[in-house]
């Protein structure tokens, strides 16, 4: 999903100009934002409907066409979603999960959860352990990565482009639009630190809703525009490795750390965090790709 592409087919039913479309996007995707940041505490639609700087009616009208969801409905998958990753990363009960995604007993929570993943919270923890299990024999060969340090990272403040689909596809897509916005404006751009974020995982999500955001920090000259925003890298605690190569191993990478080192040194993952990469020597893309380096930050509690 692009905003402004979304934005434009609204625009074009409305019969307004494009600016009008950029307009849209800013102000939807400074909600999605909001609502990211403020997951876990009280959702009130009229307060998002302020963030928007939009009348209720309007807001409501704007989020359904551009995002594909009423913001019920999307406010309620990030919760379920984000109570199935609980379930697989963490040992806390489902009464502890049901109450932290909002709903008032554990039965009304699995009754929404079983509606949305197809099987009961203890179901899906049980089917996904052991599908993980496989996973792990099936990558059994991969090398043990090693965190160069662990430590705690101040918020980073950084410009982004989201993109939502396949994580085969939109990273590119993503980095491609952010480029050329950045190189469509002037200055110095070369102490620039790039970073992407795979906000989902793909066992749980599904393909149209993964969202992957292409961010840059150290913009000082950059301003928000259109589907171009503003968000914060959440600092804490993180362990920081290194992949050497080209961007195709990264998803082994991962597989890696998330399969062989963090179970077997017994690190508490944080699920409230999605892991992010940021990208040096991006300059020997096209022309030798081994040169390429990459850390990858997996949140720990």
């Amino acid at each position: 999903m692009c905003l402004v592409r979304q934005s434009r087919k609204v625009i074009k039913r409305e019969e307004m100009d494009v600016n009008q479309a950029e307009e849209y996007a800013k102000r939807i995707l400074k909600v999605l934002v909001f609502v990211e940041e403020h997951l876990d505490g009280e959702l009130n639609t009229d307060d998002l409907a302020k963030v928007a700087c939009y009348s209720p009616f309007h807001f409501h009208r704007v989020f359904q066409m551009i995002v594909g969801e009423s913001v019920y409905q999307y406010v309620k998958r990030l919760r379920i979603e984000k109570a199935a990753s609980r379930l697989v990363n963490t040992s806390q009960s489902v009464t502890e999960i049901a109450l932290g995604a909002h709903y008032d007993t554990p039965s009304a929570f699995t009754k929404a959860f079983k509606q949305w993943m197809g099987e009961s919270p203890k179901s899906f923890r049980t089917l996904y352990t052991a599908a993980a299990s496989q996973i792990t024999k099936t990558f059994k060969d991969l090398p043990m990565y090693q965190p160069d340090q662990i430590t705690q990272i101040a918020d980073l403040p950084v410009l982004f482009i989201r993109r939502t689909g396949s994580y085969e596809k939109t990273p590119q897509e993503t980095w491609q639009a952010l480029l050329e916005f950045i190189n469509s404006k002037p200055g110095d751009h070369t102490q620039l630190r790039y970073f992407g974020i795979p906000h989902d995982n793909p066992s749980i999500t599904e393909e149209a809703h993964m969202r992957y955001d292409a961010c840059v920090s150290g913009a000082h000259g950059l301003k928000p525009h259109g589907e171009v925003g503003q968000s914060v890298i959440k600092g804490g605690k993180y362990a920081i490795f290194t992949h050497k190569g080209s961007y195709d191993g990264l998803k082994d990478a991962f597989a890696s750390i998330y399969l062989k080192w963090l179970p077997e040194n017994k690190a508490r993952h944080d699920a409230s965090r999605p892991p992010f990469t940021e990208y040096l020597e991006v300059q020997y893309k096209l022309t030798d790709p081994s040169k390429l380096i990459t850390k990858l930050y997996i949140p720990l509690k």
